[in-house]
């Protein structure tokens, strides 16, 4: 790996135990400091992957948005870019800590990775619920009755999304246990796939989701030779929460309101910023070159 580019940039690169990586050393009064042991981190660290540098250490940056090397002219745009992501993330922790304590949950801030988590009871269920850099929440950890459970997914989730610590128990508590009530994956074969068309054929067109139930829609799509998915989970009511991918990864993610939502060929053809018929939406079946 040629860096040069990065020592121009005036970080030191040295070899580290899964390759080389690049060392930002910053004045105690520019760096960014810990709140809660008040040390300014002057010392940072970061994997280099291809274009990008990505915090490593300390533990209080891990997660934090990556540094694009064709965006930064020197080592002050390097510690500028880590500062401002440093400071949204101290911003989101101050208003997540917030949101907690008006739901009734403590919130718990470690010290060394201010990684900001909380513990919810949801009947038999004990979750232990932890916020990304960005201040989205999701499931660390399930017990039932003292028993740790494995091999969930993690529910990622918006907090304010709920107006009370009743309602984001019910909601996570349901998740976890239709998620349990499914059979093993490898009991269910390519046959198991349901298609809506097929539910509205068996049911007909005045057959109702009840209001609590969960409900998950994924589409497949493909837009001028390139693949995507559009996946969205009903968060509550008429309201979900959609996402879009594609082979680079998360493109768009945010919710939305049914009543108002176009379709999915309209939106993602605005979201791209292409025309309608570049857009086509195709069977997990259909063959594609």
């Amino acid at each position: 790996m040629d860096t040069t580019r990065i020592e121009q940039l005036g970080l030191r690169v040295e070899q580290g135990a899964q390759g080389p990586i690049a060392i930002l050393e910053l004045d105690e009064s520019s760096a960014p400091i810990n709140p809660v042991t008040r040390q300014p981190l002057t010392t940072i660290s970061f994997h280099i992957e291809r274009d990008r540098l990505i915090p490593a250490a300390p533990p209080a940056v891990v997660g934090m948005t990556p540094v694009l090397l064709s965006a930064a002219a020197s080592q002050e745009d390097v510690a500028l870019v880590l500062s401002g992501a440093f400071d949204d993330y101290l911003f989101h922790i101050e208003r997540r800590s917030a949101q907690l304590h008006s739901m009734g949950l403590h919130p718990d801030l470690d010290p060394e990775s201010l990684v900001l988590s909380t513990e919810l009871e949801a009947g038999p269920l004990s979750l232990t619920l932890v916020a990304d850099r960005h201040g989205q929440f999701h499931v660390a950890r399930v017990r039932r009755d003292g028993k740790e459970l494995s091999g969930l997914p993690p529910f990622r989730f918006e907090l304010f999304e709920f107006r009370d610590r009743a309602a984001l128990a019910d909601y996570l508590s349901a998740l976890i246990e239709e998620r349990l009530a499914r059979p093993p994956a490898s009991a269910v074969g390519p046959g198991a796939r349901v298609l809506y068309e097929e539910v509205a054929q068996a049911f007909g067109p005045h057959s109702q989701v009840p209001p609590r139930s969960p409900l998950e829609v994924l589409v497949e799509l493909v837009v001028n030779g390139e693949k995507y998915r559009f996946a969205a989970g009903r968060v509550m009511g008429r309201t979900f929460r959609g996402l879009l991918a594609g082979t680079t990864g998360k493109i768009w993610s945010d919710r939305f309101e049914l009543d108002g939502f176009p379709g999915v060929v309209p939106f993602v053809a605005n979201l791209l910023k292409v025309p309608a018929s570049a857009v086509q939406a195709v069977s997990p079946d259909s063959p594609q070159e």
